[in-house]
């Protein structure tokens, strides 16, 4: 029997970015201008935030601004993290990352994602955990995603969502590296850009199944993807199909058609190969003509914070009829012709597709829909069952780690001299997953947007954090972009992808302890149609000490 249709609503938001709050950010970027500018601390053009609301005692820079985002939000909504039935989730990169600075390799508790979110979830005595998700750039829009389906599931009525990221050198210097950045205010789609400018944003909303809280107009989350590329864990893949599958299931899921989309909201970080790709995608989607914008060259790239700051801008854009102007747009330097101008233009439509792609392949899409235009996309007809199949852990052992996986990776009988060069997190995974599932996916007769991949942890991606802020601390070599890609989580997921061409869903949570979030979202997955299979579970990497444990789940 079909479920009961129940519609998300964005519900009230708040933010800050290099342009100031919500109203001065909305106001700057109608009047054209950038919170771009170069900053002598870090010796690059960014967006940074400003000091206007005071530091909370107590708590990180980060963190304050996050909590003043939560507070304006649940002060507008009358929701409270205390009631059971309101979840929280926590969209960050590198969350306090800076404070490893000089520490010695002795890991302050805050520079933990999830303790990071713990603390913010205690300021406002939350009665349930925080979910916490680190999924490289696409981080926010997979927190939005997460939520849609925890609320479709009738897991909670209230979902608060709350994305930030704070620039530091640990950041800058990172990217640096890649020859990434651009020496003026990025440039997103123009022939002329040479990179991205990065920015420092929070942003925080709140997502509800309750109509009378939604901010109005009234605008739906009508559907959502994440998707991978299965390509490369720091390029985006040349043929824009990754991102594509993702927008198009997100499409599937609100019941839109191309010719229905009023506004498109990318990516857009001027970089070469992302804005390449993205042109690509946006053509396989039919979207060409839609027209489009990035919101970069206003605020930068806010890396965790990009997906939820700029989904609550596009949503302000869909119900005030306007699709703001790309700031440093003059002519276009992608392959497939878009629908971008430098100029704001009037829209007469319900519907806008809002994008982000990131380090390990990932993908990410959702659909915004005015209430006029909903269709009945949003509810989940399907309820299948869940088996697991097959289980692995990798063992212990008393053999320093280099060698022990060094053997267990030989007894594959499985060449990849890629191997040698991932991260030791990256390394544990790859090992503990070609065991578990060997030659089952092979034999499953499964496409490979049809497999997923949900792995949670207590680390992140510190390992190798320490092995990056060391370089910067000790400046006796060049910072590596061969070490700085694998600074997240996600990548070791990205990793795993590539070698089974796994192209559905791929999610990282971070959590202080494994509590099974991992395995409950991927049965999620598999009950609600959204996949067949999915590789699931824990695994952690922290100086020398492994703890993997994965799981092989399936349709019934």
């Amino acid at each position: 029997m079909a479920q009961e249709v129940r519609h998300i609503w964005l519900g009230a938001d708040s933010i800050v970015t290099a342009l100031g709050d919500r109203r001065d950010t909305l106001s700057s970027i109608q009047e054209h201008h950038t919170g771009l500018c170069m900053d002598e601390s870090l010796d690059m053009v960014c967006g940074r935030i400003g000091d206007g609301s005071e530091p909370i005692p107590g708590y990180t820079r980060l963190e304050s601004h996050v909590i003043h985002a939560v507070g304006q939000v649940l002060e507008q909504s009358g929701v409270s993290l205390a009631d059971k039935n309101v979840r929280f989730i926590f969209s960050s990169t590198k969350g306090n990352i800076d404070c490893i600075e000089n520490c010695g390799g002795e890991i302050p508790s805050e520079a933990f994602l999830g303790e990071c979110a713990r603390r913010i979830a205690a300021y406002f005595h939350a009665a349930l955990p925080p979910i916490t998700i680190s999924n490289a750039c696409i981080s926010g829009v997979s927190a939005l995603v997460v939520g849609q389906r925890l609320l479709l599931n009738g897991v909670c009525d209230y979902v608060v969502i709350a994305g930030g990221d704070m620039l530091s050198p640990f950041i800058a210097e990172g990217f640096r590296a890649f020859k990434s950045v651009s020496g003026q205010p990025c440039r997103p789609y123009d022939k002329d850009r040479d990179g991205l400018s990065l920015g420092e944003a929070c942003g925080a909303l709140l997502l509800t199944t309750c109509r009378s809280k939604a901010l109005e107009p009234a605008v739906a989350l009508a559907g959502g993807a994440v998707t991978n590329d299965a390509n490369h864990i720091s390029g985006p893949s040349r043929t824009g199909d990754g991102l594509y599958y993702a927008i198009r299931a997100a499409m599937r899921q609100a019941d839109v058609e191309p010719q229905q989309v009023a506004m498109v909201n990318t990516h857009g970080t001027a970089t070469l190969y992302n804005d390449e790709m993205e042109s690509k995608a946006i053509h396989l989607a039919g979207l060409e003509n839609v027209p489009l914008n990035s919101l970069k060259g206003y605020i930068g790239h806010t890396l965790g914070a990009s997906g939820v700051v700029e989904t609550i801008i596009s949503a302000q854009e869909l119900r005030d009829g306007i699709v703001y102007g790309t700031k440093g747009f003059s002519a276009s330097g992608v392959p497939g012709s878009l629908s971008v101008s430098a100029n704001h233009i009037q829209i007469n439509g319900k519907h806008c597709v809002k994008t982000a792609s990131g380090f390990g392949g990932c993908n990410a899409a959702v659909v915004l829909s005015l209430e006029g235009g909903i269709h009945q996309g949003s509810a989940r007809n399907a309820a299948f069952e869940v088996q697991e199949t097959a289980a692995y852990t990798l063992p212990l052992s008393d053999k320093p780690f280099a060698e022990f996986i060094r053997e267990e990776f030989k007894k594959l009988q499985s060449p990849n001299m890629k191997f040698y060069k991932m991260s030791d997190l990256s390394k544990a995974a790859y090992v503990a997953v070609e065991q578990l599932i060997g030659g089952v996916l092979a034999q499953a007769n499964l496409a490979p947007g049809e497999v997923a991949l949900v792995l949670a942890n207590r680390s992140a991606s510190l390992d190798t954090d320490l092995q990056h802020q060391r370089i910067l601390d000790e400046k006796t070599e060049p910072v590596s972009p061969a070490v700085f890609v694998y600074t997240l989580p996600n990548v070791a997921a990205g990793e795993i992808c590539i070698r089974h061409k796994i192209q559905g869903d791929n999610t990282f949570f971070i959590e202080n302890q494994d509590s099974g979030l991992a395995e409950s979202y991927a049965r999620l997955l598999i009950a609600g149609g959204y996949a067949k299979a999915v590789v699931c579970g824990w695994c952690d990497f922290l100086n020398g000490k492994w703890d993997v444990r994965l799981k092989w789940l399936e349709r019934k």
